[in-house]
């Protein structure tokens, strides 16, 4: 690259960085129209798959389900009986005009921000891009990583343990000895907000470490209120899982897990801008 041209584009790169309000608005949303057609070409592709999805959905609602038959297990080695019932099959009704194609409707976009989930932060951090250091550049892509990582480890959570938990607890929790029968929009709705909800409180590390960089969180905050925190994760547990104690501390668990993880994150950042204030480098260990 030759000067005039390494010019140039240190010229372009400040005037970005310096473009003001109402430009920033307007790079934001060809990015933010940029991720919404990446999700509608990934509910097409999913809609091809729908049989495939249809199966994984339905799947907690029998007892032949995975984690079912995991914990039954389990139970068996350690010497107590069957832990789930292990002949439940739910059977979900539809007492509603269009029910079923507002509820495949949803499952479908929903699947799309998942599958396309890569892609909507890869645009969300070219955006951020141009005001990242040069250092946090050279860490974006294990940053996008690790972001994509922890919501799918939040989805696989509530869909391997939130959901069927709360399924066979709700179904079976008859105090007034009156049947369970959902409809199909009130299990739909369940399923994808507790989904959505729980991968997105998986990226509480993520985002810890961002506040941090900018100097809102500090080690000191978060062991300070730790012990409010924890009543937090669990107001928090309590609002994205369905009405059932068991669900509420399934969930809670994870969460206790990703804050303390939040600590020791905080405790890194906070050594290395000391470090890097010092003019030293940061050391390898603790």
């Amino acid at each position: 690259m030759d000067l005039q041209t390494k010019e140039y584009v240190q010229n372009k790169q400040q005037n970005r960085d310096e473009m003001p309000f109402l430009d920033h608005i307007s790079e934001l949303r060809k990015h933010l129209i940029r991720a919404i057609i990446g999700v509608a070409v990934a509910m097409g592709l999913v809609g091809i798959f729908w049989k495939v999805i249809e199966g994984f959905i339905m799947a907690p609602l029998s007892s032949d389900f995975i984690t079912f038959r995991y914990f039954n297990k389990m139970g068996s080695l350690i010497g107590f009986d069957d832990m789930f019932n292990k002949d439940f099959n739910i059977t979900l009704k539809n007492l509603e005009f269009g029910g079923q194609f507002t509820a495949m409707i949803g499952v479908l976009l929903v699947s799309g921000i998942i599958v396309s989930l890569p892609y909507i932060v890869f645009e969300l951090f070219q955006f951020l891009k141009p005001g990242l250091t040069p250092k946090e550049k050279k860490y974006s892509n294990a940053t996008m990583l690790f972001t994509v990582m922890f919501f799918l480890l939040g989805v696989s959570f509530s869909y391997f343990m939130v959901i069927p938990l709360s399924v066979n607890f709700m179904y079976y929790f008859t105090p007034f000895n009156a049947a369970n029968e959902w409809t199909i929009m009130t299990y739909i709705n369940m399923f994808l907000q507790t989904t959505l909800a729980m991968g997105v409180v998986f990226l509480l590390p993520i985002i810890v470490y961002f506040l941090a960089r900018i100097g809102l969180v500090t080690p000191e905050f978060l062991t300070t209120y730790r012990k409010h925190a924890f009543i937090v994760i669990l107001t928090i547990a309590s609002i994205i899982t369905p009405a059932d104690l068991l669900s509420m501390f399934v969930a809670a668990i994870p969460l206790l897990l990703l804050y303390e993880l939040s600590v020791l994150i905080v405790k890194w950042v906070d050594r290395s801008n000391k470090a890097k204030e010092s003019g030293t480098s940061l050391p390898a260990k603790t």
